[in-house]
């Protein structure tokens, strides 16, 4: 082969699953999780559609390719790496899935399986499913760089891969740069998310030294590899005496498994196809990059279920992650005001040598005593002549010479030694030249100790001292919590000691971040009175900075310029001080000492590429704009994001160089409000005002604070309207009420304002009478084009304590509406369900077909199995036990409409006891003794459930088990009445299903009640029982577990 490497764009054809349209709403998504952190999406528009046809889609993808491997590039779809082959052996080393198949597992909706994701600056990206820019470049040593980035919608920071490989190696990099382009500290992770397919044969190898691995947020600990007793996670899972789970057949259920700082001192992550001989190898430098996980959908139905809702030939697939500035999701790292953090991450195949006990970027090496003997197996990822491998046992050293090894010719050998004793054997490989290539060690197990789980934040109120609320809030910042709110905290800290300067900074940034300006200032101003209180020169200068970044956004530049310029007395905020007194400098006409802070400024922090830019637009320095290119090739991709062109206008405002700014938007897309809203802005000619008012809304969704200004400046009717939107997304949610209100005067019943004022009425203002009237006027006015309102409308309903016959009566006046949702279809469904009309229950669920989006598995297949345990009983009083018994085997089972498998902890007892009440009444004994048996099994903690679970083992006399389970009920109610107003400190699954804010004590009090009574009914205390379901009934009037309650308790 000739040593050659190749990269082009070429158009690729995959069979696709295409998305529908996005949702032209904008979604807030409050206080919803997300992969452990915030389910926050605004600005992103959220997709629920996805077609069930498959069709032949061409992408634009770029390839890379050397003599040994190639890879195949998506920038359409995240620039995701869709394909890497091992050209040596025609092998996969990365999952190929053959089709662009999305399941609802994204933030925003559509994620497909395979490939490498990179994920940030959280996980999964939001914008997984979205195209990003792209770009090849070329080194003189023959290296070829496909770049695949974005601006990041959320925080407007900007990621970029530089997926690169080289001549004569079979390893391909990520060369990685993370560039906060705002001027916050803002928190972010960097995961590389590689899918590898996977077999009976594949094995998962974490590096020798891992002992234990960890769940989500730290919040479970396991032995590995032989995994031992309970995983207490969510759902915790008994591995008993010893499992081996880097056998993946052993892993039954959904299950991450991360490896935390401190407890590895390796490089890598493999994984290995113990039947073809071949796997992958990942090396990224363990010091900043931590993170090692493996993710596994379960060796069990309902992985497999979502494996084939993600591909349509039926392979499966595991995650093996590497997190950089991460170790754990959440977790993550902070990045300062224009800081660029780069790094390295490295990928190769591997074969013929076992699963690797090391590697580096030149070679993987395995070693281990087979058949009396050691093996030793190495592969290199270059080709390395007169090699010398050395084995060092004990006092006694053998040198083998290796003539050649390379991707194409692997050394494998076996050595004869006298006594072999592992622990005392150590292996180097040395290339001509002497330079170590890898070596082995011999790792003593036991030195490394458990993390101590995470626990959840104490309340504000059980925190000591100010140090810790304010440690605790920062955490809640950090991690992006989904619940709990930093402010709380903070807010605590300034009841005992309102001039703490830690939590008045703190509060002031959140205040900064929502655009309450003079609210920031004076928080800011707080802090630094004690900040200063024995020193005008403050150690901390946070405060001072962010101060003249609020005076800025007020246009009171000469005291912004005061404060900014005390900021860089002190090097953390030197490179952002100085830049944002350039921008003040430019707007004075003093051009001469812009240039100089900007060196000043890239001589503290010298990949502030605003900073280069600035300076290379006032000096027209054609080499520094060389420069910028050559650091960041996609700097100046100005791609078919308006977007993109409003953060370069601002750049120019706030230099003062509104020329360029509206230069640059007229050749931004006429056709997007909001560049149209600033050419207003910029130019006065209020004829842009116009045309921003005429353009469509669909997906217009506003949110710099910067467009707070331009939106107040067009004052019109749509401007009031979009504005709204960026307040209610800053939670300045009264602020966001008057302007949507101000938008319906202006407008008339505008659709977009009214269904807002719906959510905001209710969620904000408790006022469910104008909610139901703004949502019912969207809907009406919407005429069914946008069935998302409808299903706000009966989320209203049922939040709200509407009853079951009026909540029916709106799916019924809304069928065809209502039949266009899963999430409708099934709440039609399960009302009918709850008027025993099981029948027409039964034919809406068997004539829809289904999307499961992750994190909402069970809500259907539970449904379904109520659903036909009551048909079954029906049957049976009716005395049609064969029809009975029919109805109760269909509930174990789920239609191919659904989408969906129950997984391992799926509770099955009220079907396992209906079923053996059937064989009872047909004498079949054998049966009956079987179902009844299964009926007093389960994996799960009790729910109402389990009241039929008790009634088995009354059934089969085992009273005693009977009755403590029962008080098992009763003791796990009470608890979550007690703990009602603990919210889950880590979240799982998709924002979507609840447009409105969970009401955790609520729903925690009537899963409470609803345990005490079933609990309490399965002792007999059927008084007791009745008074805690009416308890329960007052507060959730249409509860499906209130109406089971009723119909069993005669």
């Amino acid at each position: 082969m000739s040593v050659k490497t190749t990269a082009k764009f070429e158009d690729l054809v995959i069979p696709t699953y295409k998305p529908g349209t996005c949702e032209s709403l904008p979604m807030f998504f409050e206080k919803k999780p997300y992969q452990g952190a915030s389910g926050h999406l605004y600005p992103i528009p959220f997709t629920s559609d996805i077609s069930d046809k498959k069709q032949d889609v061409t992408y634009h993808a770029a390839v890379l390719e050397n003599e040994y491997i190639k890879l195949e590039i998506l920038p359409e779809i995240g620039g995701k790496i869709q394909r890497a082959l091992d050209k040596t052996n025609n092998y996969d080393f990365v999952y190929h899935n053959k089709v662009i198949k999305p399941a609802m597992v994204g933030l925003a909706g559509p994620w497909v399986s395979g490939g490498i994701e990179f994920n940030w600056p959280q996980h999964h990206r939001p914008t997984t499913f979205m195209p990003l820019e792209a770009a090849i470049t070329e080194r003189k040593n023959g290296e070829k760089t496909v770049w695949v980035g974005e601006v990041d919608p959320l925080l407007r920071m900007k990621g970029m891969a530089g997926i690169t490989i080289v001549p004569g190696r079979s390893y391909f990099k990520a060369e990685v740069q993370v560039y906060n382009r705002t001027p916050y500290p803002q928190p972010f992770m960097w995961w590389a998310n590689l899918a590898v397919e996977i077999n009976d044969d594949y094995r998962v190898v974490f590096p020798p030294d891992v002992e234990w691995v960890n769940d989500h947020d730290r919040r479970a600990v396991l032995e590995w590899p032989i995994a031992k007793g309970v995983y207490d996670t969510a759902h915790p899972f008994d591995f008993g005496d010893g499992t081996d789970i880097h056998n993946l057949a052993n892993v039954r259920v959904p299950s991450s498994y991360l490896v935390s700082k401190g407890q590895s001192d390796y490089d890598y992550i493999s994984g290995y196809d113990v039947g073809r001989e071949c796997g992958i190898v990942t090396v990224a430098d363990h010091h900043i990059s931590p993170g090692k996980k493996l993710w596994h959908w379960g060796n069990h139905p309902f992985g497999d279920k979502w494996c084939s809702n993600l591909t349509d030939d039926g392979s499966k697939y595991v995650e093996l992650m590497t997190g950089v500035y991460t170790d754990n999701q959440p977790d993550f790292t902070w990045i300062m005001p224009y800081e660029t953090k780069t790094f390295e991450q490295y990928w190769y195949p591997v074969k013929d040598i076992g699963e690797a006990k090391n590697a580096t970027i030149d070679a993987a090496i395995n070693v281990e005593k087979r058949e009396g003997k050691l093996f030793v197996g190495v592969y290199a990822t270059g080709v390395y002549k007169n090699a010398l491998l050395v084995i060092t046992n004990g006092d006694e050293k053998i040198t083998e010479p290796i003539p050649e090894i390379s991707p194409e010719k692997t050394f494998i050998k076996f050595f004869a030694l006298d006594e072999l004793d592992m622990k005392k054997i150590s292996v180097d490989v040395l290339a001509e030249n002497g330079e170590n290539l890898v070596n082995y060690r011999y790792y003593e197990r036991g030195h490394k100790k458990p993390i101590t789980p995470r626990k959840p934040a104490l309340p504000p109120c059980e925190i000591h001292t100010n140090e810790e609320l304010y440690i605790n809030g920062k955490h809640l910042e950090q991690y992006k919590h989904f619940a709990y709110e930093p402010a709380d905290y903070y807010l605590e800290a300034l009841k005992r000691d309102d001039g703490d300067s830690r939590c008045n900074t703190a509060m002031g940034n959140i205040r900064l971040k929502e655009g309450r300006f003079e609210e920031a200032i004076a928080y800011y101003d707080k802090a630094i009175a004690r900040l200063t209180l024995r020193n005008d020169n403050p150690y901390d200068v946070e405060s001072l900075y962010h101060k003249g970044i609020a005076l800025r956004y007020l246009g009171r530049l000469d005291e912004a310029y005061d404060c900014l310029y005390r900021s860089i007395w002190s090097h953390d905020y030197m490179a952002a001080g100085y830049y944002a007194l350039a921008g003040i400098d430019c707007v004075r006409g003093d051009f001469d000492a812009a240039v100089k802070k900007l060196d000043l400024c890239l001589e503290a922090g010298t990949m502030n590429l605003e900073a280069m830019k600035l300076k290379a637009e006032i000096t027209n320095d054609a080499a520094l704009f060389e420069k910028i290119s050559a650091l960041d090739p996609l700097f100046d991709s100005l791609p078919d994001k308006h977007e993109y062109y409003i953060d370069r206008a601002i750049e120019y405002m706030n230099a003062g160089m509104n020329g360029k700014a509206i230069a640059i938007l007229k050749k931004a897309n006429a056709d997007q409000p909001m560049v149209n809203y600033y050419l207003g802005y910029l130019t006065g000619d209020e004829t842009y005002y116009a045309k921003a008012d005429a353009c469509d809304w669909a997906c217009a969704f506003p949110a710099r604070l910067e467009d707070i200004a331009v939106l107040k400046s067009a004052g019109t009717g749509m401007a009031n309207y979009y504005l709204g939107c960026l307040y209610y997304d800053r939670r300045r949610y009264e602020d966001a009420i008057a302007m949507w209100e101000a938008s319906i005067q202006k407008l008339g019943n505008f659709v977009p304002a009214c269904r807002n004022l719906g959510l905001a009425y209710y969620d904000k203002r408790e006022d469910f009478t104008g909610a139901e009237k703004m949502l019912q006027t969207a809907l009406d006015l919407d005429g069914g084009k946008n069935p998302r309102i409808f299903f706000e409308l009966v989320q209203l309903y049922k939040n709200g304590g509407k009853s079951i016959a009026d909540r029916l009566a709106l799916h019924e006046k809304y069928r065809d509406i209502s039949a266009k949702r899963d999430d409708c279809t099934l709440d039609h469904s399960i009302l009918l369900t709850e008027l025993g009309r099981y029948d027409e229950a039964k034919a809406l669920l068997d004539n829809h077909w289904f999307h499961t989006y992750e994190g909402g598995e069970g809500n259907l297949t539970r449904h379904h199995a109520w659903l036909m345990m009551l048909i079954g009983m029906k049957r049976l009083e009716d005395g049609r036990i064969e029809d009975a018994v029919a109805a109760f085997k269909e509930g174990y089972v789920f239609p191919l409409c659904y989408g969906e498998e129950k997984n391992y902890f799926a509770q099955e007892s009220h079907l396992g006891y209906g079923l053996a009440m059937a064989y009872k009444a047909s004498g079949n004994r054998p049966e009956y003794e079987r179902a009844l048996e299964s009926a007093m099994i389960d994996h799960a903690a009790p729910t109402e459930i389990s009241y039929f679970r008790a009634r088995a083992f009354y059934e089969a006399g085992r009273i005693s088990e009977a009755r403590a389970l029962c008080e098992e009920m009763i003791a796990s109610g009470k608890k979550k009445i007690r703990d009602k107003d603990i919210n889950s400190y880590y979240g799982v699954g998709s924002p979507c299903p609840c447009p409105f804010e969970y009401n955790f004590p609520k729903i925690n009090t009537v899963k409470g009640l609803v345990l005490i009574a079933f609990g309490e009914l399965g002792l007999g205390r059927v008084t007791e029982a009745k008074a805690h379901i009416a308890e329960a009934k007052a507060l959730d009037v249409t509860n499906f577990a209130v109406a089971m309650f009723e119909k069993f308790c005669k």
